[in-house]
């Protein structure tokens, strides 16, 4: 019976250490997390890198009839809570380090400027968490990933439906854009590209599994770039979603 008890504690013992290296954050998931921390913290810094009021937004499209500067302040609070989120986490990852980013930023002028800033700030930032989870293997990094992109997902469509009446076209062939990091850094004027405002500060996470990730316009792919296209009209495949913008 002793020895019954024994292997019975040396397999659960197993399990429960096969279940923390396969699913628990680890140290492969640093530089996931430590990129998830650079866009939090640009989106964070950006609303507080340009003190608004009500005055100010009062050119805004549509600021008659829309709470913009409460909305705004609330977006704000949102970004803040998702840097605590991303450092809670990164407590528990073994290696992972905050990165020390110098941001710039669009400046805006007016209310309207302001809005539109955000606007693509969010929609970026919101398809580059999107493309990141592809890149790890821990469910509580992905889950986190997810939540954050959701979170500005939402503030960019609050953000967009003031700004115009139609957002879902009948004809989209695309789901949500999503971009691979090693596209989202580099700099340049093309939807989802960060790296003007993220000054070099972070870099691109490895592949997952040592290979390529295709983002197709409905799937993702390991290593394949056909299956990432399967099914679409898209004749082109690259690293990035080929993806309707909000």
């Amino acid at each position: 019976m002793r020895i019954l008890s024994t292997l019975s504690a040396l397999l659960l013992s197993g399990a429960a250490l096969a279940q923390n290296t396969t699913c628990s954050a680890s140290s492969s998931d640093a530089e996931v997390v430590r990129y998830a921390s650079a866009l939090q913290s640009l989106t964070a810094r950006f609303y507080a890198s340009q003190p608004v009021n009500q005055t100010f937004l009062s050119d805004a499209t549509n600021s008659s009839r829309v709470s913009y500067y409460q909305n705004i302040q609330g977006i704000q609070r949102d970004t803040r809570l998702g840097v605590r989120a991303v450092q809670q986490l990164g407590s528990r990852v073994s290696g992972f380090s905050n990165p020390s980013c110098n941001f710039t930023f669009p400046n805006a002028t007016n209310g309207e400027g302001y809005v539109r800033n955000a606007l693509q700030l969010e929609s970026n930032v919101a398809s580059a968490l999107l493309g990141a989870t592809g890149y790890t293997q821990s469910p509580e990094v992905a889950f986190l990933l997810s939540r954050l992109a959701a979170q500005h997902i939402a503030n960019g469509i609050w953000l967009a439906t003031q700004q115009t009446s139609v957002l879902f076209l009948s004809n989209s062939s695309s789901l949500l854009p999503a971009y691979n990091p090693s596209y989202v850094i580099a700099s340049g004027d093309q939807p989802g590209r960060l790296g003007q405002y993220l000054q070099g500060c972070v870099q691109a996470p490895s592949n997952p599994c040592g290979q390529p990730f295709f983002i197709g316009p409905l799937i993702g792919s390991v290593g394949n770039s056909s299956s990432a296209t399967a099914g679409s009209n898209s004749a082109s495949i690259s690293p990035t979603a080929a993806a309707r913008r909000f």
